[in-house]
């Protein structure tokens, strides 16, 4: 959520002497939960940052089932709101309160460690609430303009103050723990930790910027674990076991596991990073086959005859009108024909075999062959196997997607094409 708030930030909220309590923390120095009820209508909603919060919430859907429950509890029981709702947990620097003048302070000194790491979505449904109300400003609106349930209603405020910056790990744990009504996504607790920082480097500086979902309802097309599964079909680690990636197909929460993986014996993380050079490359590869997909099928099948109509194929959804064609979501180009993963991933997979890597620890890894030529020039005879072996398979892109047979075969097959060049230049020299 964006705001319009400078930070470091002061935050102040009335509230009873006799609705808030501060407790010091029984294990770590210098940390402060203080528990306070305060009343809807004075909550800042929607100016307290909580992009630490694992969930994006820049675009709330108000008629999905948490917000309206939330908007039903507060118009229909909001003496009970309190009770009913769970409240929202923020992280600040410093938390006081002034008994004098019975004001609640904080201080969320940043937006990227300070701020709501539960109840946003109460906070955001309660904002587009009071817009609801009027267009002017909720907060200078007369006595008699607000509605009855928001003087009614209250909610419960939790904040842990103090400097948070000694326990990190804290921040992490927090928000994992707190966001169980529905279930966070592992990805957003892991962008959380800093795990995707060095993707984020590598795709902000290319044509993926603002294209790439790292946090759960983040308004972003694709999902951060299809990158990972696409980079999974190119680590490293499975030329070493001699194994195909056909996980990256079945299954994005067992690749990232696999991208989790920081044993120093077992561990994926550090062959991920070694891609970087690559990764734009790849991404780009996918939608470039998908595109020349058809291209390649009508060479191996020729243009007339049944077998030659890629569109009528069991999964393959073929869009007549061109002005509709399907927009790929990574790159934006557009396609008449859908193709399923089941097909992409062991055909993309196999231009692993294109890559060289270095045979000492120094140097980084690059292409031994530019893969979209290769494809040009050999994509019909990679087709006509997957197609061939597709057809074996009962016309079953999903069970192609999970055949060993057919991700080996379309490995080999590149690896023999790669051995036919060299022997032909060997030849001619």
């Amino acid at each position: 959520m964006s705001t319009d708030v400078k930070f470091p930030h002061e935050y102040r909220i009335p509230v009873s002497q006799d609705y808030i309590r501060s407790i010091k923390d029984p294990h770590l120095p210098g940390i402060t939960t203080l528990h306070a009820i305060v009343k809807v209508r004075d909550l800042p909603n929607g100016k307290i940052p909580d992009k630490i919060n694992p969930r994006s919430h820049e675009v709330i859907k108000m008629n999905s089932r948490v917000p309206e429950a939330i908007e039903s509890s507060i118009e229909e029981s909001p003496e009970f709101f309190h009770l009913l709702n769970r409240g929202c947990l923020i992280l600040a620097k410093k938390a006081w309160y002034d008994n004098q003048n019975k004001i609640l302070y904080f201080i969320v000194e940043s937006e990227n460690d300070y701020g709501m790491v539960d109840g946003a979505t109460t906070d955001r449904v309660l904002a587009k609430l009071k817009k609801d109300v009027s267009s002017a400003d909720f907060y200078s609106l007369k006595e008699d303009e607000i509605p009855e349930h928001f003087k009614e209603a209250y909610v419960h405020l939790e904040i842990i103050a103090g400097d948070l910056d000694q326990y990190d790990e804290l921040r992490i744990k927090l928000a994992g723990a707190r966001n169980t009504s529905e279930q966070v996504k592992e990805f957003s607790l892991e962008d959380l930790k800093g795990n995707f920082d060095w993707l984020k480097d590598i795709l902000n500086k290319s044509k993926f910027k603002n294209k790439i979902r790292y946090r759960e309802n983040e308004p972003k097309p694709v999902d951060i674990r299809v990158v990972l599964a696409l980079l999974t079909l190119f680590h490293p680690k499975w030329l070493k076991i001699n194994k195909d990636p056909i996980v990256a197909y079945t299954g994005k929460g067992a690749v990232l596991d696999l991208y989790t993986n920081t044993d120093k014996e077992t561990g994926w993380q550090e062959g991920y990073e070694k891609l970087a050079p690559v990764v734009v490359d790849i991404l780009e590869l996918y939608d470039n086959v998908h595109i020349e997909f058809q291209k390649a099928y009508k060479t191996a099948y020729g243009a007339n005859g049944v077998r030659s109509q890629l569109g009528r194929r069991k999964g393959v959804t073929f869009i007549e009108n061109k002005a509709k064609a399907r927009e790929l979501r990574l790159s934006g180009k557009r396609t008449q024909y859908v193709l399923p993963d089941g097909w992409l991933y062991p055909l993309l997979a196999s231009f692993r075999m294109l890559l060289d890597w270095p045979k000492t620890g120094r140097g980084a890894v690059k292409w031994a062959q530019e893969p979209s030529e290769f494809f040009s020039r050999y994509g019909h005879e990679l087709v006509y196997f997957l197609i061939e072996r597709d057809e074996e398979l009962g016309r079953n892109p999903n069970a192609t997607g999970k055949s060993k047979g057919v991700w080996l075969g379309l490995r080999d097959k590149v690896d023999n094409l790669l051995l036919k060049e060299r022997l032909s230049q060997l030849e001619n020299e």
